[in-house]
């Protein structure tokens, strides 16, 4: 009886090793902070009624962190000739929330409005973008100029749901335009980018906390 107790306690010893073994090595919190888009349909179903509003060069989507709050920017880039040339402005610290208990899901909102002045000057162009988060919403204008010969103009969206590591910055949104009644489709692949005559492009950033 003692034999068989004893390599029961045996056996019972290495299986409590083995379990240990393959606990995984770092901790959760750990882990990288994971954001999700996911693109939402501003006019659908009844919300149709607001397209007067808002314009055709429009857009929306959702982005959700897991893990731990990044201190993510969102920069209004300015393109011409394939490249980042200025900067239209940005907002800081995108996911802050005084409640820390509160969703780790914001919402934004994007509008685009171009005021043409006479001849001799350019147009000037008003980007929106409006944050919905549980405790309330944000509006912000950006204003930057823009020529009044870049007459076509195409939105640039993601089509479906997609994750990535809160590392490198990633393209959000955009809206590019030409000066030769003639547009191509565009998106955020670099040889796609290249090809922009104007371009402004939504790009999401992270910085250290």
């Amino acid at each position: 009886m003692r034999l068989i107790m004893c390599v029961l306690i045996f056996v019972l010893t290495l299986t409590g090793c083995a379990v240990e073994s393959g606990k995984p090595v770092s901790d959760s919190k750990d882990d990288p902070t994971r954001i999700t888009l996911t693109p939402v349909d501003l006019f659908e179903g009844d919300r149709v009624k607001f397209r007067p509003f808002l314009g055709v060069m429009s857009g929306a989507f959702k982005l959700r962190y897991e893990g731990k709050k990044p201190n993510a920017i969102l920069d209004i880039d300015i393109w011409k000739s394939g490249k980042k040339i200025a900067s239209s402005g940005s907002m800081g610290d995108l996911f802050f929330n005084v409640d820390e208990q509160a969703s780790h899901e914001i919402e934004i909102i994007i509008s685009v409005d171009i005021a043409s002045f006479h001849e001799e000057k350019d147009d000037n162009i008003k980007i929106k973008v409006n944050t919905v988060q549980d405790s309330g919403h944000s509006l912000v204008t950006f204003t930057t100029p823009w020529n009044k010969k870049l007459t076509a103009q195409g939105l640039m969206e993601h089509d479906e749901a997609r994750t990535f590591p809160a590392t490198e910055p990633v393209y959000l949104w955009g809206m590019h335009a030409t000066s030769s009644n003639e547009i191509r489709t565009a998106d955020f692949s670099k040889e796609s980018l290249s090809r922009l005559e104007q371009a402004i492009l939504l790009t999401l950033r992270f910085e250290e906390s």
